[in-house]
C-alpha cells in the first residue's frame, strides 16, 4: 500500500508540470525549441512514472496472491500438526 501511495503524488506532480507547459505553450503564438523541449521531457517523465505505477501495482497484486497463499499454507499445516499431536495423544 505504502508504495503505491507513494507514487500517486509524484503522478500528480508530473501531469501538473505537464498541464503548466501546455498552458504556458498556448499564450504564446509559436513556442520556442526550449519549451517544446521541456514538455516533451514532462510528456516522457510523466509516461515513465505511469509505467512505474503500473509495474508496482502488478508486482504488489502478485505479492498479495503470495501472501494468501502462505497463509493458507500455514493454516493447513496448523491443522495437519493438531491432527499428528491428536494422534500421539492417543498413542502413548
Amino acid at each position: 500500500m505504502k508504495s503505491t501511495s507513494r507514487w500517486i503524488p509524484r503522478i500528480a506532480a508530473v501531469c501538473l508540470l505537464l498541464f503548466a507547459f501546455v498552458l504556458v505553450a498556448g499564450c504564446h503564438n509559436h513556442p520556442n525549441e526550449k519549451e517544446l523541449k521541456a514538455l516533451e521531457e514532462a510528456k516522457q517523465a510523466a509516461l515513465s512514472a505511469e509505467s512505474k505505477a503500473a509495474d508496482c501495482a502488478k508486482e504488489k497484486a502478485s505479492l498479495e496472491q503470495q501472501l494468501a497463499q502462505q497463509k493458507q499454507k500455514v493454516e493447513s499445516l496448523k491443522q495437519e500438526k493438531a491432527a499428528v499431536e491428536k494422534r500421539l495423544s492417543a498413542w502413548q
